[in-house]
């Protein structure tokens, strides 16, 4: 659809330029497309007018197709933005539950791989040494933390 806009724009921005400049081109081109509405007395005398919607309609084609081709970018943006927002009060709802109960390697793996999706690298490997503490037999803790 965005290269149908395209060159759609560029047509609109070559006849403007035809209409325009090049009188002569002008003739060919309604010699062409020969119509009632077509005339090339009204064609001559209104070819700036004409001229001036063909360069607008090239603008308001190529505006369209930059924001189109645009708006398939912004809800990655968005969904990243939201990805961590959740993340964010995923590990507040795991602060809440390690409150009452400390020990639960469940929940704290959890919150250790939230810290690993944020990127906080000295946190995660802060939980996943917990949960070694707590279970020195996880396998998961063992791999993150490269223990053997």
């Amino acid at each position: 659809m965005i290269l149908f806009i395209y060159l759609l724009s560029l047509l609109s921005l070559l006849l403007g330029w035809f209409y325009y400049a090049k009188p002569g081109t002008v003739q060919k081109i309604n010699e062409f497309f020969r119509a009632k509405i077509f005339n090339d007395k009204y064609i001559l005398i209104k070819r700036k007018k004409i001229a001036v919607v063909f360069f607008l309609a090239a603008f308001v084609l190529c505006l369209a197709a930059f924001v189109q081709s645009h708006e398939k970018r912004m809800p990655e943006t968005n969904k990243n933005f939201m990805s961590k927002e959740i993340i964010i009060d995923a590990l507040a709802f795991y602060k809440k539950t390690l409150t009452s109960d400390p020990r639960n390697v469940t929940v704290l793996t959890k919150r250790a791989h939230a810290y690993e999706s944020l990127g906080e690298k000295s946190m995660a490997s802060s939980a996943w040494k917990t949960i070694l503490a707590i279970d020195p037999e996880n396998e998961t803790a063992k791999q993150r933390l490269n223990v053997k």
